[in-house]
């Protein structure tokens, strides 16, 4: 059975880090496993937690006040292993909108998120990687935001399915939708349309 050191471990990001600091780390990791449609957590609870996803897909969404659903982020395996916490954890609240779900069998490394930001200021390398991680997360929401504000449903349709193929294949193609701002039969028409202009090799 793999313990929580040698998860970490294998996590190509986290090999950076000195035996001492993946030592550290693996005392407060705590394994989660979703199957899929478990909530990692729901609007309205308090979530202390942050984590690293290592395999699996999360989509993370909440309701406008007109009951529509707005799915606003989709985290995969196949984005690069960094710490990920709800956004609420950005301005130092605890309680969140949001829910997180499993749209795939998904696997995670929990982290309170206090224990981990201590850490974080005692080790060089466990800091590096959390700012690192941030980083990240700040680039990915800025891309996200100018796609919505200047790009044509068109243009940021093309750039998800060849940036995130993996999410293309393994999740509902409404929550892809959504994810882009356009509804469903939007998404059809385009899929339809880039697959006249690409038809599949033979």
């Amino acid at each position: 059975m793999q313990t929580q050191l040698d998860l970490l471990k294998q996590l190509k990001q986290l090999q950076q880090l000195s035996d001492e600091e993946q030592i550290e780390l693996s005392k407060i990791c705590k394994p989660l496993f979703l199957p899929k449609k478990a909530k990692l957590t729901t609007a309205g609870n308090k979530f202390d937690s942050i984590f690293i996803l290592t395999t699996g897909l999360l989509r993370w969404y909440f309701y406008s006040d007109d009951g529509t659903e707005n799915n606003v982020f989709l985290t995969s395996e196949a984005d690069y292993a960094i710490i990920v916490g709800i956004p609420e954890h950005y301005s130092d609240q605890r309680e969140t909108k949001y829910t997180v779900e499993a749209v795939l069998d998904t696997q995670l490394l929990l982290f309170s998120k206090d224990s981990f930001e201590e850490l974080a200021f005692q080790y060089k390398g466990i800091f590096q990687f959390y700012i690192k991680s941030l980083k990240t997360i700040i680039d990915a929401l800025r891309t996200r935001t100018e796609q919505l504000c200047s790009d044509s449903p068109s243009a940021r349709y093309e750039v998800f399915l060849k940036d995130r193929s993996y999410i293309t294949r393994n999740t509902n193609r409404k929550y892809i939708a959504n994810f882009l701002g356009i509804t469903p039969n939007s998404l059809s028409r385009l899929t339809a349309r880039i697959h006249k202009k690409n038809p599949p090799k033979k």
